[in-house]
């Protein structure tokens, strides 16, 4: 009898020490199908810049304007103006200090202003008046007058290219004059008039916030000037006759633009 507890204790003992070995090797089994531990991910700082850029350089517009003249046949209140035929009036090339800013709605599209530091410019006759009028030659001035161009255009970023970044563009252009000087024309006053621009170039980034920017807008504008009169002494004569004038003018320069440009 006490063999048999003895044995049937020895047979507990085996049984129990066989449930504990299944039980740590599932327990085992068990967390090596849990998955592997990983490291925590590595965060990546990336730049983000508030949308907003500048542009500073120089900025030429070549002028090619084609004017014609009216004029009044009597100096008469009311009197018709009538088309001097064969004399235009042209523009001269301006040259000065240009700047343009924008915000990108989106990472392609942006919204850009552009100007420049307002020049004097000469308007002058590009043909002698016909024989038999007043004897005004090719070239005399008949107003000098300090014009500016505001365009206002969506544009389209290319960023296939890395740092060669192309673009194209469209919208609007305030045209106006912020002064006027009298030549053989006096009484001169300039009409404001809103044109379309089309603008192309590409910036060329030497890192996330420098680069350097080649800009060309081309615009198309129609515009009037009135004159009060006509002042004898530009063309070496004596007198002034109140001859009231206009010169239509189609307005369609090339500005041409290049400079830093800076990412905030």
């Amino acid at each position: 009898m006490i063999y048999k507890l003895k044995r049937n204790g020895g047979l507990l003992s085996v049984f129990t020490l066989a449930f504990l070995l299944g039980l740590n090797a599932s327990s085992g089994g068990a967390a090596d199908l849990s998955p592997p531990a990983t490291n925590p991910p590595v965060q990546v700082f990336e730049e983000r810049l508030s949308g907003f850029f500048i542009k500073l350089g120089f900025t030429y517009a070549i002028n090619t304007t084609d004017s014609h003249l009216y004029s009044q046949l009597l100096p008469l209140a009311g009197a018709p103006k009538l088309k001097i035929p064969g004399v235009r009036g042209i523009l001269d090339n301006v040259a000065t200090l240009g700047f343009e800013s924008g915000y990108y709605v989106t990472p392609n599209v942006s919204i850009d202003l552009s100007g420049g530091i307002p020049m004097y410019a000469k308007v002058k006759t590009k043909h002698p008046f016909p024989p038999g009028g007043l004897p005004v030659p090719s070239g005399t001035t008949l107003t000098t007058v300090m014009p500016a161009i505001v365009p206002l255009t969506v544009v389209y970023h290319f960023d296939q290219f890395g740092r060669f970044q192309p673009y194209l563009g469209a919208g609007a252009a305030a045209v106006f004059s912020f002064s006027q000087k009298n030549g053989f024309s006096t009484g001169v006053r300039v009409n404001p008039t809103i044109g379309m621009v089309f603008q192309g170039g590409a910036d060329i980034m030497l890192d996330s916030h420098w680069g350097w920017s080649f800009d060309v807008k081309k615009v198309f504008a129609y515009g009037e000037t009135d004159t009060k009169g006509l002042n004898l002494a530009a063309i070496g004569l004596s007198g002034h006759l109140p001859l009231q004038g206009m010169l239509k003018t189609k307005f369609r320069p090339w500005v041409v633009s290049t400079g830093l440009v800076y990412r905030f």
